[in-house]
């Protein structure tokens, strides 16, 4: 807390929108456009590593921050108070920090994928300054941070390691898909005892129960892809045909999470859902889509 206060001392106006502006390098908007662009466009398996990566590790900083219940800097002590324009983004508890994790599972799977020293160095500074502008604005402390971050390169490397070392069987993923769905459905029932109990409230508690929903998408539109799709990014030939594709995909997946909300409201099970469904349909129902597209062309 010290340090937060140190860093409040050095706030200014101009640096305050400069700190809200990087810190969204680090927003889940921006890993789900470069997982779209990667997986509909480019090379599906550095896709499924930053899937598995990003959903993995964010299933474990949900579980986390529901389990601990560490309330944000400004509400543990008066004195400090956070940037406003800050203050929207930082939902949910502060221990560990979701930004990070979205930054850090971004950067460090590929990272890890790529083995490029530059590219690493860059993924470094890209996955610090996001983690500074989130202390900086008053909405995690240092162990927020640094605990997202160790958890997330951890996921990364795990992953990266078993895609590069390990044969992919229906078995084996069978077993990857149980355990996904397994992981994810009791993060809900954790959290639902959690919020029923008294013990947190919806609006603390829902972005595990959107966590919970995008691991539930992404486990069952993974395993559908990876069995009965597997579609080819690269089956659409022309520049414009793979930006038609990223409008409409990344169009479609924005109904889905934002239209379902706008309908229905913002309540647990319309957020699972929305998350379920947005997930599922980045990952199978679009390159379905894609496949059947291509073949009508040919």
């Amino acid at each position: 807390m010290n340090f937060l206060y140190e860093l409040q001392n050095l706030r200014t106006p101009f640096l305050d929108k400069i700190m809200s502006l990087l810190t969204h390098l680090g927003s889940e908007l921006i890993v789900i456009g470069v997982l779209c662009v990667l997986y509909w466009c480019i090379n599906k398996r550095t896709a499924y590593k930053l899937c598995f990566s990003y959903f993995i590790s964010g299933l474990a900083v949900q579980g986390l921050k529901i389990a601990c219940r560490i309330e944000r800097p400004w509400v543990r002590d008066s004195k400090l108070y956070p940037v406003e324009a800050a203050k929207e983004g930082a939902t949910g508890y502060s221990f560990p920090s979701g930004h990070t994790q979205s930054a850090t599972g971004l950067w460090a799977t590929l990272g890890f994928h790529f083995k490029k020293w530059w590219f690493t160095l860059v993924g470094i500074a890209i996955t610090a300054l996001v983690m500074f502008t989130r202390m900086y604005l008053g909405c995690h402390t240092p162990s927020d941070v640094l605990v997202s971050c160790a958890i997330t390169t951890v996921v990364a490397f795990a992953v990266n390691y078993a895609f590069d070392h390990f044969k992919a069987t229906k078995k084996t993923n069978l077993i990857v898909l149980a355990l996904i769905e397994i992981i994810s459905v009791a993060l809900i029932g954790y959290t639902l005892y959690v919020v029923t109990s008294g013990k947190s409230t919806p609006e603390l508690a829902m972005d595990c129960f959107k966590s919970a929903g995008a691991g539930i998408g992404f486990g069952i539109g993974w395993y559908i892809e990876v069995t009965y799709i597997n579609f080819n990014p690269k089956a659409t030939k022309t520049i414009w045909g793979q930006i038609l594709k990223l409008v409409v995909g990344i169009g479609g997946a924005l109904l889905l999470k934002s239209g379902i909300k706008a309908i229905f409201g913002d309540i647990i099970v319309v957020n699972i859902i929305r998350y379920v469904l947005a997930v599922l349909w980045i990952t199978a129902l679009f390159p379905l889509i894609i496949k059947k597209f291509s073949k009508e062309t040919k």
